[in-house]
């Protein structure tokens, strides 16, 4: 038999319980409950023993098991230099957004920045990378569009415009330095 705590013998719980029988329903069983409850303490509701268990748990929250090891993930790869999902996702979008800058020169016309970005969020490569870096999430194609454009003009994100971040579509070359301050700077 348990031992019951030295606080739970007090009959000033016990007349509070009493006091609010009424409050529970004439049935009692939610006093029944509490009873329980202060007898035995708080009940850990994080029991997981089992992988059936976590999906179980997941399931009851609505996370999607993609979702869920995204999380793992990131967690456990949150103190690595350049080994979280969001660095990467980052680059993909960074490196998107200066092939088609690339493609424009090469035609002989920059666009602006935001048309190149809608551009490049509207693309299926990007598309394809979303939902690989975001499953079970659905595509905003307006949202993409401002968070890349934030995203491009940030000052701190200018450190990665910098020679030998990106090479040449469908090439080994890396993009010089001139390149892409011509085709960043959006000047004719």
């Amino acid at each position: 038999m348990p031992k019951v705590p030295e606080w739970n013998k007090q009959k000033e719980v016990r007349a509070l319980i009493k006091k609010h029988k009424d409050m529970f329903g004439p049935s009692g069983i939610a006093v029944g409950k509490l009873n329980e409850l202060l007898t035995k303490g708080p009940a850990n509701k994080n029991q997981i023993q089992t992988y059936n268990d976590l999906a179980i748990a997941l399931r009851k929250l609505g996370v999607k098991p993609g979702e869920a090891l995204g999380i793992i993930e990131q967690k456990l790869n949150r103190d690595k230099e350049f080994s979280n999902t969001r660095f990467y996702w980052k680059m993909i979008r960074f490196t998107l957004y200066v092939w088609e800058r690339v493609e424009e020169d090469e035609r002989g016309y920059l666009k602006p920045k935001i048309d190149t970005i809608r551009k490049v969020c509207d693309d299926r490569r990007f598309k394809e990378h979303y939902y690989g870096y975001h499953p079970g999430l659905k595509f905003d194609y307006e949202k993409e569009v401002k968070l890349l454009n934030k995203l491009i003009a940030e000052k701190p994100q200018q450190q990665y415009f910098k020679e030998g971040m990106f090479k040449y579509q469908k090439s080994h070359r890396v993009i010089p330095q001139k390149h892409l301050d011509h085709i960043l700077s959006g000047k004719k």
